[in-house]
């Protein structure tokens, strides 16, 4: 009779504050985060859309140059976002599907786009294909010009492909191998037993995958500066305003636009997930159960593909890394490490960047999974706009929320400027929707039943989350703590208005160097931000061992 009463309590917004009201620890939790994201979320960002004038809007609105500048927004991001997933897709499914060789290798090589800032990947692509590039003019002396649409798309492609592959994958490695086994035990094989059971499992990942990386490639403005050369989108014409005219209201406008793509992707997303159910841990036995794995044709052809997709990562870094210990590279291939000495271990900006990293992953790993439960298992007043607010930081461009922070927290009593906490801020924010996102995909594919199992033997909410959930998102954890650390150490456009002489960042002084045609040295700090990034895995790896999988991804 309790569980039919506990059932008619989750409809209805009054019946749902009055069971909130029997857990006051958990009702204190939510009171908190609704404080945290009205303080740190929605009084910055609401300061800086009072900026625009009417004037601002209507010239955002009716000028032709931003009009077609969202257009190109749309479609490059339309078009990077669907070959990242398509490709993701397919190496995700080669490492958790196949016997194939080699496996930790394209894993860890697969990650290499994420340990660099976006500009490295833009700067790799002209050193290799430009009007000057080595493969296609000191090798072809080819005359090509790639800058434009097909330059951004595969340089977003390669730059964004990572994200899809972890989130798919992270979704692939939890899919329990009894479904599978089933079906083809009914006579399913092959391309029908993986369209017919594995996609549908993989759904939450794929869309996921679709959000945050449509969220990158919209709010992305250091590959579109870089090698979009005449193909002007919104995150550069919004940059544009606000660092070379000093139009901070027009940037600010044109930052809201961003906004309105983000946000539909954002709602299909959620509404397509909640339609269907792709729960897979239910609790039950599966001790002795294998996945299914494909053929040996079938595996040495995604074997193939791994192999020519992580060349090409290869290809990129390599450049970098030859800019980084050549005295000039293309004229002088004398080996120096006076590059390296000069980005990395002068000046305290790799150190800077790695304890505000170190600090967002933290953060961004153990709230977004808190996030999760709450929004996913938990029913009250205003869950959905905590899962709103969760994801809204990422679809906007890192400099609105630059600006936006710096506008909120210039002045007392709440200065923070100059300070390395509202780099931590800017980052936190910034990277939270992706632990948010991963613990959501985790948590959709756990079982009620076992959380109910754990509430009717006596344990609370928060013992419940405790000892039953985050053991089995163990997983999601991993992939959280990892990508936000990369990101975090790497990320350009959220910082760039927020950092100081005394807390500059490793990713802001690539972006310096390269302006001013410092190439080796920026190519030497981008090399020493990897070292750090695989450094400080190595360590956390053999701390922790097998309660973290960091190279498993």
């Amino acid at each position: 009779m309790s569980e039919i009463d506990t059932g008619h309590e989750q409809t209805g917004w009054r019946s749902e504050l009055k069971l909130l009201l029997r857990e006051p620890p958990l009702l204190i939790s939510i009171v908190v985060v609704f404080a945290i994201f009205g303080f740190f979320i929605i009084y910055p960002f609401f300061k800086l859309l009072l900026v625009p004038t009417a004037a601002d809007w209507m010239k955002a609105l009716t000028g032709k140059e931003f009009i077609q500048a969202f257009t190109n927004t749309l479609l490059s991001s339309l078009a990077a976002t669907t070959t990242a997933i398509v490709i993701g897709f397919i190496f995700a499914y080669a490492i958790n599907y196949t016997d194939m060789p080699w496996k930790r290798f394209f894993q860890i090589v697969a990650l290499l786009p994420t340990m660099a800032p976006s500009v490295v990947s833009g700067l790799a692509f002209i050193m290799l294909f430009g009007r000057r590039g080595f493969i296609t003019w000191n090798l072809f002396q080819l005359k090509v010009d790639l800058y434009g649409p097909f330059g951004l798309w595969v340089v977003q492609t390669i730059a964004f492909f990572p994200l899809a592959y972890i989130t798919i994958s992270g979704v692939l490695k939890c899919i329990s191998p009894n479904l599978e086994l089933a079906a083809q035990n009914l006579g399913a094989k092959g391309w029908y037993l993986f369209r017919t059971v594995t996609l549908k499992l993989a759904t939450p990942g794929l869309a996921s995958a679709f959000l945050l990386v449509a969220i990158n490639s919209l709010a992305d403005f250091g590959n579109p500066m870089l090698v979009g050369g005449n193909y002007h989108v919104l995150a550069t014409e919004a940059y544009t305003q606000v660092v070379g005219a000093w139009d901070l209201p027009m940037g600010a406008t044109l930052s809201v636009f961003l906004v309105v793509p983000t946000v539909l992707v954002f709602f299909v997303q959620r509404y397509y997930l909640e339609k269907n159910s792709y729960v897979t841990v239910t609790g039950k036995p599966v001790a002795g159960l294998v996945r299914v794995t494909c053929g040996p044709v079938a595996t040495w052809c995604f074997f193939a593909f791994c192999m020519a997709l992580c060349s090409a990562i290869l290809m990129i870094i390599g450049v970098v890394v030859l800019f980084a210990f050549t005295e000039s590279f293309g004229t002088n291939y004398a080996f120096t490490m006076s590059h390296f000495v000069e980005g990395v271990l002068e000046g305290g900006v790799m150190k800077n960047s790695w304890i505000a990293a170190m600090a967002t992953a933290a953060i961004t790993t153990l709230f977004g999974i808190a996030l999760a439960f709450l929004t996913i298992r938990k029913r009250f007043p205003g869950r959905t706009l905590m899962d709103f607010l969760a994801m809204l930081p990422v679809s906007l461009p890192g400099t609105f929320i630059g600006l936006a922070l710096i506008m909120a927290f210039n002045s007392d009593p709440f200065s923070l400027t100059g300070t390395l906490w509202i780099i931590i801020i800017g980052m936190t924010l910034r990277q939270l929707p992706v632990g948010y996102r991963q613990a959501v995909s985790g948590l959709k594919q756990i079982d009620k039943s076992l959380e109910q199992a754990s509430t009717n033997l006596g344990a609370t909410s928060f013992g419940t989350f405790r000892h039953i959930v985050l053991p089995m998102l163990k997983n999601a954890l991993s992939v959280s703590f990892v990508y936000s650390f990369m990101k975090a150490m790497n990320t350009l456009s959220t910082v760039i208005f927020l950092v100081s002489p005394e807390w500059n960042l490793a990713s802001v002084n690539i972006m310096s160097l390269s302006d001013h045609g410092f190439l080796a040295t920026a190519s030497a700090t981008a090399v020493g931000m990897v070292l750090t990034i695989f450094i400080t895995f190595g360590v956390v790896k053999l701390i922790m061992r097998d309660q973290i999988n960091i190279f498993d991804l």
